[in-house]
């Protein structure tokens, strides 16, 4: 079974008795972040529910804007956001961790069928060759495709029952230092990379930032500048800010050399969730 990967925050909506909780993958409550959709889950016709997806906000033309995504919480509001709802743990005194996976879709449509408000949104999926899916699926400019066994029942933690297969290069990468622009924003960020205990240079990404995104940015790393590099084997860079590596952000690339570094490289947003 193969479903649109979209790009934004993976979170498990919780409805109990007529109130609803927001959890990040890390299991920090982030309701108050996502108000509009705990408001609109206890609408859903359920009673006890938990259900997994993805928090995104939707473009005109039906893909995901993780830049989007990353204002909308920048300026706390969440009337934007919609959940990506992709599995049903549980429902109404009913555990289906255990159930196939084809079953709990079904029954996840169901619920989601009678919620009028455009707040949830399906993960449909098709079965067909997972090539020929993800080709194209790229066509259409999507990120990629999660692709997932029918009759998998739901284990915790990591497994090899989803596979997910992007169309683009992307990962997550500290900030060890940036590159200051006027009025208070950056023109690029220097990132790093573990191996093992090592803390090594992975390059510069100097697109991907609007004017607002820019400034927030700054905001962010203004506090965590530190008087030397971070990383284990120095580098001489002159128009660096160096900062203590504790965000996270994401970054698309087209490649990486022999020596590491990226190329091409893009910032897509800031990883809080991780």
């Amino acid at each position: 079974m193969h479903e649109v990967k979209v790009d934004g925050y993976r979170a498990q909506l919780h409805v109990r008795d007529g109130t609803a909780r927001v959890f990040s993958r890390r299991g920090n409550d982030w309701t108050q972040r996502f108000e509009s959709i705990a408001h609109a889950a206890v609408r859903l016709p359920v009673t006890l529910a938990v259900i997994d997806g993805e928090v995104i906000v939707a473009t005109p033309d039906g893909l995901s804007d993780f830049n989007a995504l990353q204002t909308e919480l920048a300026n706390e509001r969440s009337d934007r956001m919609t959940f990506y709802a992709f599995d049903l743990l549980y429902v109404d005194g009913f555990d289906l961790r255990r159930a196939p996976r084809v079953e709990r879709k079904n029954a996840l449509a169901r619920i989601l069928a009678k919620e009028p408000r455009g707040r949830f949104l399906y993960a449909d999926h098709v079965e067909l060759e997972g090539a020929v899916v993800h080709r194209r699926g790229c066509e259409m400019g999507l990120e990629g495709i999660v692709s997932k066994h029918r009759n998998s029942t739901y284990p915790s933690g990591r497994t090899e029952m989803w596979r997910k297969t992007l169309c683009r290069k992307r990962d997550t990468f500290p900030v060890v230092g940036f590159v200051a622009a006027q009025p208070r924003s950056i023109a690029a960020l220097y990132l790093g990379r573990r191996e093992g205990d090592e803390l090594v240079y992975a390059g510069k990404a100097g697109t991907g930032f609007t004017f607002e995104t820019a400034r927030m940015l700054r905001e962010r790393l203004d506090p965590l500048v530190a008087r030397k590099s971070p990383l284990t084997v120095p580098m001489r860079k002159p128009k660096s800010t160096w900062v203590r590596p504790e965000l996270l952000v994401d970054v698309q690339y087209r490649a990486i050399t022999p020596d590491g570094r990226l190329r091409h490289a893009s910032f897509k947003g800031i990883r809080e969730d991780i």
